[in-house]
């Protein structure tokens, strides 16, 4: 009786430190996390980066503009003769230049690639964005299938409770029967053994329990160790629709929409493989200044100030054909990509015919599992009535009580297993992120 006792007390403990706990809403899960899961963050970054790069200066469509000055200082022993007789002879000659100026180098044609180029980072920038929303996705369904698995974590530890208050039940009437003579010590100790079992077994349960707490924990990159109490109901969508969920996953997949984004970057290679074979035309321009003296040189002294403007041109006649093999590489890459977005339908397809089936079969599952409970929950009633005065022997009682607890973890799992595959349609079909 003592350990009995101790038991409930412990339970007891446990509750009311549950009740002091902070109860953690799935919204509010859902917005730390997506606020603070390191994956999202980095992929926010990424896309920061894409857009930072996807400007009309790094597509080359601006002009570069370089300012420079310079100042040299030299003596040299120098001595020059010119054609007409004049001599110098210096050991010592000071030269001394100075030089400044600004230029502009522009590039105005080159096949269009320069456009091309802008429009590749902009899909770019599209696909950092596609790259940020996929990872919100998979972090949210991981989060609300991490909330549901602690619901279903936390109503197993329930119902293993549950079952040691039965085991300690049959426990106590078996010690009592045996210390008034009307019971054996082998069914005793019998009960003893397994009502230890079940309170092993418990406790192994609250060790996945608070794992799962902790897997919560980490995707909402909080402290692992915190501890918190959850909604106690698993809620399902009544039904959705296979035909709706198909259209959905092809014009929201999120997936789906990142390879159309590399199918059009694909065409956009092409494009700047073949722009590559144009003539160049650019501009340039400047303002230079030079200032120069030297006793070395029959000129003393020379100063120069101007601007200058010309126009470039230029054009690859053989570069041994690797332009052309760009433009062929870039073809066979562009018709890889399609290839690759017909097997993603594909797969995508098959996914959700089988995810939606399993979902039908657990929701049939659910409807066979609740009847199977109340008819076994019920039997479990009459059954402790029934050992009481002894109309059933201990073993019987002891297989009731199994189907109970087999009855009870079936409808949770299925449950479970519906909500399971409910978040992988939505996230299937792109209807998970609103």
């Amino acid at each position: 009786m003592k350990k009995v006792s101790t038991t409930v007390l412990l339970f007891i403990l446990a509750a009311l430190t549950a009740t002091a706990q902070e109860i953690l809403t799935l919204d509010k899960a859902v917005e730390t996390g997506l606020s603070n899961n390191f994956g999202i963050n980095i992929a926010r970054n990424s896309l920061q980066i894409a857009g930072n790069n996807a400007t009309a200066g790094n597509a080359g469509m601006l002009p570069k503009i370089d300012a420079g000055a310079g100042y040299d200082y030299g003596i040299s022993n120098a001595r020059v003769t010119n054609i007409s007789g004049t001599e110098i002879n210096n050991p010592k000659a000071v030269a001394n230049l100075v030089t400044a100026g600004i230029n502009l180098n522009w590039t105005l044609f080159d096949g269009l690639k320069m456009f091309i180029t802008y429009d590749k980072l902009k899909k770019l920038e599209e696909i950092g964005d596609l790259n940020v929303k996929i990872s919100i996705e998979n972090t949210l369904a991981a989060i609300i299938i991490s909330y549901y698995d602690i619901i279903r974590q936390e109503k197993v530890t329930e119902i293993m409770k549950e079952q040691v208050e039965i085991s300690g039940f049959r426990l106590e009437l078996a010690r009592l029967k045996y210390e008034t003579g009307s019971g054996s010590e082998l069914e005793f100790l019998k009960a003893s053994v397994e009502r230890n079992a079940d309170v092993a077994n418990l406790s192994s349960q609250n060790t996945v329990f608070g794992n799962s707490l902790a897997t919560l924990n980490e995707l909402m990159a909080r402290d692992v160790t915190a501890r918190f109490r959850v909604k106690d109901t698993i809620l399902l969508h009544y039904r959705l629709d296979y035909d709706s969920l198909r259209t959905g996953m092809r014009e929201a997949n999120r997936n789906l929409l990142l390879c159309n984004r590399n199918l059009e970057v694909s065409g956009l290679s092409m494009k700047a493989a073949r722009a590559a074979q144009w003539p160049l035309l650019g501009l340039t321009a400047g303002l230079n200044y030079l200032n120069s003296g030297s006793e070395a040189s029959l000129t003393n002294y020379n100063r120069n100030f101007g601007a200058v403007i010309g126009v470039t041109a230029s054009v690859n006649i053989f570069n041994g054909l690797n332009l052309q093999r760009d433009y062929r590489n870039a073809k066979i890459t562009g018709s890889t990509t399609e290839l690759e977005k017909k097997q993603l339908e594909n797969q995508l397809d098959t996914y959700l015919l089988k995810i939606f089936n399993e979902y039908l079969n657990q929701l049939q599952l659910i409807t066979f599992e609740r009847e199977n409970v109340a008819m076994a929950r019920k039997n479990m009633d009459i059954a402790k009535e029934s050992f009481q005065v002894g109309a059933i022997s201990s073993l019987q009682l002891r297989e009731i009580q199994k189907n109970l607890l087999d009855a009870d973890t079936r409808l949770i799992d299925a449950e479970f297993r519906t909500k399971l595959t409910e978040t992988a349609l939505l996230l299937l079909s792109g209807k998970l992120l609103k």
